[in-house]
C-alpha cells in the first residue's frame, strides 16, 4: 500500500526545518580579556574562538577589553573551552557572562 502523502509531508518538513531555527533563542557569551594591545590581538582572538563549531560569530573589542561570542541557535556555551582558547592565544581571560538573545 503506497502512501503518496508521505512524500508531501517529507517535502514540507524539509522546507520548514531551516525556518524553525529562525527566531530561536541563542546564547551569547561575553568574556573579559586582559592583554590585548593592538588590532592584531583582536583579529587573532576572533579567528581562534571562531574555530569552535558551536560559535556563529565573534567580535573582540580592544576598547572594552572583551570578546562577544554569539552561539548558533540551540548550542550550549563551553566557558572553560573559550577561556582556554583565550589563554592559548596569549591573553588572560577574566569574568564571563552568559545571556540569551533572539536569533535574527
Amino acid at each position: 500500500m503506497q502512501r503518496p502523502y508521505l512524500k508531501h509531508l517529507a517535502a514540507a518538513l524539509a522546507l520548514c526545518l531551516p525556518l524553525m531555527a529562525f527566531g530561536a533563542e541563542r546564547q551569547v557569551v561575553d568574556i573579559a580579556v586582559k592583554g590585548m594591545t593592538c588590532p592584531f590581538c583582536t583579529y587573532g582572538l576572533e579567528k581562534n574562538l571562531g574555530k569552535a563549531s558551536e560559535v556563529d560569530s565573534v567580535s573582540a573589542s580592544l576598547k572594552s577589553q572583551n570578546v562577544h561570542i554569539v552561539l548558533k541557535p540551540g548550542a550550549q556555551p563551553d566557558l572553560k573551552r573559550y577561556k582556554q582558547l583565550i589563554y592559548d592565544a596569549g591573553f588572560t581571560p577574566g569574568d564571563a557572562k552568559v545571556s540569551k538573545e533572539e536569533a535574527k
